[in-house]
């Protein structure tokens, strides 16, 4: 059994490694943990379920974003996500709010807004967990 951690612990999925190393690396800046994959297979067969939260990029190789949501889901994991693209519209935006998006980002991502809604979601989680 792993020691609790101290830290929320974000997973960003974007088959973009520039993008995901960036936003990685902000976010660790601003002190968060922050660890990333460049497929959806990679955070399904690895540890989704440690997550606090995801960050996705809706178009990807192998799977899309809503895709891995939606087995995310059908996992039993219930932890909220952020989704991303660089190809966004309006109907894009309504899916994603119809698979349970808690916020959208289009690319390039403004990280400063990012990093808000991270910060909102996380502490709206944590307001949510059981006390001891």
């Amino acid at each position: 059994m792993e020691p609790p951690r101290d830290q929320p612990l974000i997973f960003i999925v974007d088959d973009d490694e520039a993008v995901r190393d960036s936003l990685e690396a902000y976010l660790m800046l601003k002190g968060m943990t922050v660890d990333g994959f460049g497929s959806p297979l990679e955070l399904i067969e690895g540890k989704a379920g440690d997550a606090d939260l995801l960050i996705i990029d809706v178009n990807m190789p192998d799977l899309d974003g809503f895709t891995l949501l939606d087995t995310l889901r059908q996992q039993g994991l219930a932890m909220p996500a952020i989704f991303m693209t660089g190809l966004g519209d309006q109907e894009l935006r309504l899916r994603a709010e119809r698979a349970g998006a808690a916020a959208f980002f289009d690319k390039p991502v403004d990280v400063r807004a990012l990093f808000e809604e991270v910060t909102r979601l996380l502490a709206a989680r944590s307001d949510r967990a059981p006390t001891a």
